[in-house]
């Protein structure tokens, strides 16, 4: 047995959906092999996964496509996506097609609160595992595809040593504090950010290069999700770390991160009572090692996947105060 035969063994069976939610069970997998090393704790996770959630079934009869493009933001579209996938991506070009995709539509890697990057990133990592990763390449490519949802970039750079500042200005802006209340969910939220030239013009970038702007965001994020808790601070982590993983596959990858930091701010205004407060913190004596282990003995797949990413992206950009995030999550989740 293999993770890549664990993955694809339900793969081939369930939606991305889960409902009007994610389905998270083949993120969730890798994370948890990525941790342990443990094939049968991966299939017990699997298990309890499924016991546990009701995901949408694929649609067996479904109308064909003649074109991938014409799948684009097309939830429903989901199994026509797959089958011309199917066709397309090989061993021999799957690097080159996932590049296509990704490069095209790059203003949809926040798509379903960065859901459809993460798949894609990690099936990009489990082809690295293993060859028969590429059924879940496929299936994660379709589902990037279909769940599409542009977004945008913003124009004016800062230094990232001033991010929590110009963070804590748009938060207090009344012009964007109405735009916000006058909208009641997430999505409605970012549409109208996204629609206000006034709101494009009062967002920033992060100048430098790719790494100073990496550690500039995970400045913010941190401090984020450790006064909040929130899912959707969470979800920017993890979509950071995947838009890292997938760094190959952009071909201006410093203008990539430069979408994925507009997204991250305009997911972070629509978190509730969101703080950013700039303090030190006592650095937790624990390995990433423990923590992994701590983290795999929940049957939380965010804490899982949360444990995954810090621990990766600590040793990218040495930053420890994501030991702290992640046994936060660990404690919350037991």
């Amino acid at each position: 047995m293999s993770i890549a035969e664990v993955v694809n063994r339900h793969g081939e069976k369930y939606s991305p959906y889960q409902g009007n939610l994610v389905n998270h069970l083949p993120m969730g997998q890798l994370a948890y092999f990525k941790l342990t090393g443990d094939l049968k704790g991966a299939d017990e996770f699997t298990r309890t996964y499924i016991q546990r959630a009701s995901i949408n079934p694929v649609q067996e009869d479904f109308q064909k496509s003649d074109d991938i493009w014409k799948c684009v933001e097309n939830r429903e579209g989901y199994e026509a996506c797959l089958a011309l996938v199917k066709e397309e991506l090989t061993l021999d070009n799957w690097r080159e097609y996932t590049f296509r995709i990704l490069d095209k539509l790059k203003f949809g890697m926040s798509s379903g609160l960065f859901h459809t990057l993460i798949r894609t990133a990690y099936a990009v990592e489990g082809m690295q595992e293993d060859k028969e990763y590429i059924h879940e390449l496929r299936r994660a490519i379709a589902y990037y595809i279909t769940g599409y949802k542009g977004a945008g970039a913003f124009e004016v750079s800062i230094e990232g040593e001033r991010i929590i500042h110009e963070m804590e200005n748009l938060l207090n802006n009344p012009n964007i504090g109405r735009l916000l209340k006058e909208e009641k969910t997430m999505g409605k939220k970012l549409k109208a950010l996204y629609s206000d030239p006034m709101y494009n013009k009062l967002g920033f970038l992060v100048e430098g290069e790719p790494q100073e702007k990496i550690r500039a965001l995970l400045d913010l994020l941190i401090p984020a999700y450790r006064d909040t808790d929130s899912i959707v601070v969470l979800h920017c982590i993890t979509g950071l770390h995947a838009l890292v993983v997938l760094k190959d596959f952009f071909e201006d990858y410093s203008y990539a991160i430069d979408i994925m930091t507009t997204c991250i701010i305009s997911h972070l205004l629509t978190v509730e009572e969101l703080s950013v407060r700039e303090e030190e913190v006592d650095l937790v004596q624990e390995s990433w090692e423990e923590i992994g282990l701590l983290a795999s003995k929940s049957i939380d797949v965010h804490t899982i996947k949360l444990a995954y990413t810090a621990g990766q992206m600590d040793r990218m950009f040495n930053k420890p105060q994501l030991k702290t995030i992640a046994l936060r999550r660990i404690k919350k989740t037991k």
